[in-house]
């Protein structure tokens, strides 16, 4: 098998796939905040800073900084209508807090009671499973059969019902 040397290949591939990468991989990274650039002079020396030039200084240039975020632009205390507005949604929010609170409280004691009405159930079936024991021993020959029968019946009822 022959190979080629390097410098044989054709480099405008490589360069394609090199600057096609770079150019999606700026696509992908954030680009960092606009800031005022100023341009200060002392002495013949030039320094760029983001800080206003100091004294004995003289600034030469200033490039404008971006146009601030409309957060920055609305400051809450210098805008009453922003203000009624953040306090109406947290009042709202606060509104919805307490409906949920309250609705949480009703399923709370829906559910107490309904484990309080299955517990009294489940101790009225238990009296009756006893009773039916007491029945069947106490039965005469002729009415065990039914009263085993009654016992059994109860004995499922309680078991679907309790356990």
């Amino acid at each position: 098998m022959n190979r080629l040397p390097c410098s044989a290949l054709p480099a405008a591939p490589f360069f394609f796939l090199t600057f096609s990468l770079s150019f999606f991989l700026s696509l992908l990274l954030p680009l960092p905040e606009a800031v005022a650039v100023h341009r200060c002079e002392r002495q013949g020396r030039i320094t760029y800073t983001d800080q206003q030039c100091a004294d004995g200084e003289r600034e030469t240039a200033a490039l404008p900084r971006a146009a601030p975020a409309p957060a920055e632009r609305e400051p809450a205390a210098g805008n009453p209508s922003r203000l009624q507005r953040e306090n109406a949604e947290v009042a709202r929010l606060q509104a919805l807090r307490e409906q949920r609170e309250r609705q949480e409280r009703q399923i709370r004691d829906l559910a107490a009671r309904g484990a309080a009405a299955r517990e009294r159930k489940c101790r009225s079936l238990e009296l009756q499973l006893k009773w039916r024991e007491e029945d069947l021993r106490e039965a005469p020959l002729d009415k065990a059969g039914k009263a085993r029968t009654r016992l059994r019946r109860t004995a499922e009822k309680y078991g679907a019902e309790c356990r």
